[in-house]
């Protein structure tokens, strides 16, 4: 037997899962189907549309262009120390806060307290969860590199 493992810092966290890829690619492809989806909407309305709903549909636009521009990056750099993960978290916090206040913003203008609360309940949950998974990745990234630093000293 030996005294550490048989494989280096570098070895710990080089490639991503079948699993991860499989979701990156989803992730990315999802983003880029409605990024251009909504484009060629928006692109092809025959009439001018309002200025509200083209903001909108920019903004869709822009989530979607991002979370295909992230799963580009994750799947072609290694490796990653669960970067990813943190930056998958922080888009995900960052789109449902931002989804959140839109949604909230309409539901004033235009639907009761009922429906203020509907959509702002499923606004927070979505930011809560989206939070709680960044708690996470910013933990297991912070555990990996102490494990590679831990390796690193070991191994010379």
């Amino acid at each position: 037997m030996t005294e550490g493992p048989s494989y280096g810092p570098d070895d710990l966290v080089r490639g991503l899962s079948l699993p991860r890829r499989v979701g990156l690619l989803v992730a990315g492809l999802g983003g880029l189907a409605a990024a251009v989806t909504i484009g060629l909407l928006l692109a092809t309305e025959p009439d001018e549309l309002p200025l509200r709903t083209r903001i909108a549909f920019v903004a869709m636009i822009g989530i979607g262009m991002a979370w295909a521009g992230f799963a580009g990056w994750a799947l072609a750099r290694r490796p990653l120390f669960a970067a990813d993960r943190v930056i998958a978290a922080w888009l995900a916090v960052t789109f449902s806060a931002l989804m959140t206040v839109g949604m909230v913003t309409i539901a004033v203008m235009r639907a009761g307290p009922a429906g203020v609360l509907t959509v702002g309940g499923l606004g927070v949950s979505l930011t809560v969860v989206g939070g709680m998974l960044l708690v996470r990745a910013r933990a297991y990234r912070k555990a990996l590199l102490t494990r590679r630093h831990e390796l690193e000293r070991r191994n010379g």
